[in-house]
């Protein structure tokens, strides 16, 4: 594929992220790659309701994304999966963004030569009603979990119609394979290829220690159901970018979506070669002998 058109997000703020849109411009303009638009990510990651925007994704061929993964996560709510994505990591850990400032000439120079791989990753969608119309998008996970400090809440579980367990637990995390290097891995979640498909559904401190992670096929409906009495204080969180509280008798339904969303990698990419480096693996270095 041949990109022609490019829509930049980046967050605000930091003058090295002014100073890398600024690069990605010179050199996309080098390729003769216009610049659809570009905007700006608010620091609080969330991404606001923009009616221009569904008109510059339909004149992009690929976003860029510029600042860390938060960011990165807000690229994908803001162009609903209609357009591949780059990542320019300045973050901090950048499980989602690839390429770092000091290489971007040449690596970006590279992609859009068309040396690059391409990647579908697992969406899954929810929402509080019946309608899948109004349902969000997450890539990472959907969490259920208390919106305050106070003591646990009953999740009752159910999959596919039947029912689970009642977690009793400051929340729940329904996870892509994506997000099991986010919010799941912190809570002791399994890490899951990206290319598997599969979801992870974890409590997060359960009280019952026997409560341990529970991967499922892709496939199935997950629903969520708190007491009338907890409802008031959950809240409802895709990708960390958008909540919502719980009112009572609302159930949280979590499917997979019919969307997928294309990720652009140099050609080097490897997912574990980059679990290895971002997560400091020992065996880094492989001319050590084996005992």
């Amino acid at each position: 594929m041949a990109f022609l058109r490019a829509v930049v997000f980046a967050r605000e703020g930091a003058n090295e992220i002014q100073a890398t849109v600024r690069a990605i411009h010179g050199v996309l303009a080098r390729h003769g790659v216009t610049v659809a638009g570009t905007r700006i990510i608010p620091a609080h990651g969330a991404w606001p309701e923009d009616p221009g925007l569904a008109g510059e994704c339909r004149e992009g061929d690929f976003a860029i994304s510029v600042g860390g993964d938060g960011t990165f996560l807000a690229t994908v709510s803001a162009v609903q999966a209609k357009l591949p994505i780059l990542g320019i990591n300045l973050g901090r850990l950048g499980f989602l963004t690839d390429l770092s400032p000091p290489d971007l000439e040449p690596e970006l120079s590279a992609i859009l030569a068309g040396n690059y791989r391409s990647e579908k990753r697992l969406l899954i969608q929810g929402g509080l009603d019946a309608k899948t119309s109004g349902w969000r998008l997450a890539l990472n996970d959907i969490v259920l979990e208390k919106a305050d400090g106070g003591r646990m809440i009953d999740i009752e579980t159910w999959i596919d119609g039947r029912f689970v367990c009642i977690h009793r637990a400051d929340g729940v995390i329904v996870s892509t394979p994506t997000g099991s290097t986010a919010y799941a891995l912190s809570c002791g979640g399994p890490i899951l290829h990206p290319e598997l498909e599969a979801l992870i559904i974890l409590p997060i401190s359960p009280h019952n220690l026997s409560e341990r992670p529970l991967v499922i096929s892709s496939n199935s409906e997950v629903e969520l159901r708190v007491p009338d009495r907890d409802a008031g204080r959950c809240q409802v969180n895709w990708d960390g970018q958008e909540s919502l509280r719980l009112g009572a008798g609302q159930t949280l339904r979590i499917t997979r979506s019919p969307q997928s969303v294309r990720l652009i990698h140099p050609s080097g990419y490897d997912p574990i070669a980059r679990l290895r480096e971002k997560l400091r693996w020992g065996g880094q270095d492989r001319s050590l002998p084996c005992s």
